[in-house]
């Protein structure tokens, strides 16, 4: 039965309710809103109101609404984050989302997107609700009152949603066509709509999860806080007993925590070291380290030195390849011992070299790993083809940790097992007569050239030892490689420096820059010793340095890259990230781009060697049939 009422108050029929309610703007009330809102909150049933034709009665009728439980959690989450956010926070956050968007080196998978997005915006936000924080103090300072009509105040708002929906549409599509001028550059494809956009929600949601993390821990401290004061009156003894009691758990969080996860990651590692790479087995040659009459076991030589000397060409395939007789090459390993007596596993190498007879060859390689004890089979191989086998390779383990495992919490290693390795060889080496001893190079990839160039005071040194050497993508905190490039030419590029006239050290970013500078100046004769830096513009574990937060780097101002998008930018905190994120998958691009060295070293190798004799056409040959000697590529 509906209840019928005294109608006198309801507004006349098309009359605006905001007109009958004596408002002569059209304006609801200063709060009504609010007040609707708060109903709409409180739970209780909206009601609505229709005129009973037959009692001219006006009947009140619950208005039945049916919501999905996930879309009440999500507005209840979204009330909560909005209601104790900073408007300078969000609006930080925003331009952040902005700048995690733009360009940098490699094509994003979504997952790269995600921490740029995540990490951008935590940073933006505590910068824009510092900047609002300051404002308002200083309001509060000077006294500064802004008013304005609830009309305004309206339009204002709206103008700016308008303003921020565009600039955002606009970001967003001219990101999509950056990614897609980065595939470009660098022959990798990606599906940018998709990517994008669930790259982008996930890494919003993610900001949102860690900043809620953040509130949970700091009112965690605040009620931490407010019980040692209960018992400790004196606020600065308080405070002080509150900062040791922090600090005493930070701590045992990094003792405990971070030491537990890295033993468990070294662990995996090392069970993974003991295990053989399917089709890999163990080399019938003599010649080899693990082979018959070798000083060093099969086992010992762990999973990445297995794959290195039971890969390369053998004779028959350099000489089919280069159409010129070839005898069969020299590879000696030794795994990391059991208690990393560096200078022990460096006289294993010795043995195998002077086993081997391989200091009757004419070309030598100290050879540097990467973290594993990986080989990069394309710097090896290309020597062995151009000396047409003529040539040993020395190289050994200094770890179980990949790379990127060895670069966060070892990097001592890789500098101490380099040092071991070059001292031992090179100091029997300069024993013998040089007119029939092997000319001496050395090399090495991504951690391999950090470690490499530590077994040198400084460039000079480098020179005075060596005949030559090839250090592939280093590391942009590698010390000799920053001296040098610091101490460039006025003028040439940091992506390719010109040191003094080129006539010794050169960086070559690509196959058409060995003889000549990126402007295309030709260098001089290249004399010896020959030391040549391969490096990609495009490759971020080069380029990726600490005071990327706070510093904007040449090699992004003078815009000079070769493979990269010209519209990179620098932004405080983002660009840290964004290379960061780029050096995961830098290995995973075709190669010629990032962090893939491939068929160039080929030619660097060439010209390093001095290998005149060697044709275009028989590198182009060698380019060919190269890969099919490389196994455990896993």
């Amino acid at each position: 039965m509906s209840e019928a009422r005294d109608n006198s108050d309801l507004p006349a029929a098309g009359v605006p309710r905001e007109a009958a309610s004596g408002d002569e703007t059209g304006l609801v009330p200063h709060g009504a809103q609010d007040r609707e809102s708060d109903v709409a909150r409180s739970g209780q049933p909206e009601v609505t109101e229709h005129r009973d034709p037959g009692q001219g009665a006006t009947v009140i009728a619950p208005l039945e609404r049916v919501e999905e439980e996930w879309v009440i959690a999500e507005r209840t989450l979204a009330r909560y984050v909005l209601r104790h956010a900073s408007v300078g926070g969000l609006l930080g956050s925003l331009f952040g989302f902005w700048t995690a968007l733009s360009p940098s080196l490699i094509p994003r998978t979504w997952w790269m997107i995600l921490i740029n997005v995540a990490m951008s915006m935590l940073f933006a936000y505590g910068v824009g609700h510092l900047i609002g924080y300051l404002l308002r103090r200083f309001s509060v300072l000077i006294d500064l009152q802004i008013t304005a009509s609830a009309r305004a105040v309206r339009i204002i708002r709206w103008l700016g949603y308008a303003v921020v929906l565009a600039v955002t549409v606009s970001v967003w599509f001219w990101a999509i066509q950056q990614q897609r001028d980065v595939s470009r550059t660098v022959n990798l494809q990606r599906h940018f709509w998709l990517t994008q956009i669930f790259g982008a929600l996930t890494g919003i949601l993610a900001f949102v999860a860690v900043l809620l993390l953040i509130r949970t821990i700091s009112h965690g401290l605040r009620r931490l806080y407010s019980g040692v004061h209960r018992f400790i009156t004196q606020p600065v003894l308080a405070t002080s007993v509150f900062v040791i009691a922090l600090v005493l758990a930070l701590l045992a969080t990094n003792n405990v925590v971070v030491r537990t996860a890295a033993n468990a990651v070294a662990h995996q590692m090392e069970t993974v070291n003991r295990r053989t790479t399917e089709g890999v087995h163990r080399p019938t040659s003599p010649l080899r380290s693990g082979g018959p009459g070798s000083t060093r076991s099969w086992a010992s030589l762990g999973r990445k030195g297995q794959d290195f000397v039971a890969s390369g060409p053998t004779a028959a395939q350099i000489a089919g390849t280069t159409g010129k007789p070839a005898i069969e090459p020299i590879r000696a390993y030794a795994g990391l011992p059991v208690d990393r007596d560096f200078t022990e596993a460096a006289r294993a190498v010795l043995a195998e070299l002077i086993r081997t007879r391989a200091f009757d060859r004419k070309v030598l390689v100290i050879y540097n790993t990467t973290g594993s004890g990986w080989v990069e089979e394309w710097s090896v191989s290309a020597v062995e083809y151009l000396t047409g086998g003529d040539c040993a390779t020395a190289s050994m383990q200094y770890s179980y940790l990949g790379s990127p495992g060895a670069f966060l919490l070892d990097r001592e290693s890789p500098k101490e097992g380099a040092k071991a390795l070059f001292r031992v060889i090179h100091d029997y080496w300069a024993a013998l007569d040089p007119a029939h001893r092997p000319k001496l190079y050395t090399s090495g990839v991504s951690l391999g050239a950090y470690g490499g160039q530590s077994a040198f005071k400084e460039a000079d040194d480098m020179m005075a030892k060596v005949d030559g050497a090839v250090w592939v993508g280093s590391p942009g905190i590698t010390p000799i490689w920053e001296s040098l490039t610091d101490a460039r030419r006025q003028g040439s590029p940091e992506i390719a420096p010109v040191i003094g006239s080129g006539s010794h050290i050169r960086f070559i970013p690509g196959i058409r820059y060995i003889d000549r500078d990126r402007w295309g100046a030709r260098y001089p004769a290249w004399k010896g010793p020959r030391i040549a830096y391969v490096q990609h513009s495009s490759d971020p574990v080069t380029w990726w340095q600490p005071d990327l937060i706070w510093r904007e780097p040449d090699w992004i101002r003078e815009r000079a890259g070769i493979d990269t998008n010209p519209r990179i930018s620098w932004s405080p905190w983002s660009t840290f990230w964004q290379v960061t994120a780029d050096m995961a998958i830098a290995v995973s691009v075709p190669g010629g781009h990032g962090h893939s060295y491939h068929q160039e070293l080929i030619w660097v190798w060439s010209s390093v060697l001095g290998t005149d004799q060697i044709t275009e056409g028989q590198k182009q040959s060698i380019a060919k049939d190269l890969p099919k000697s490389i196994k455990g590529t896993d």
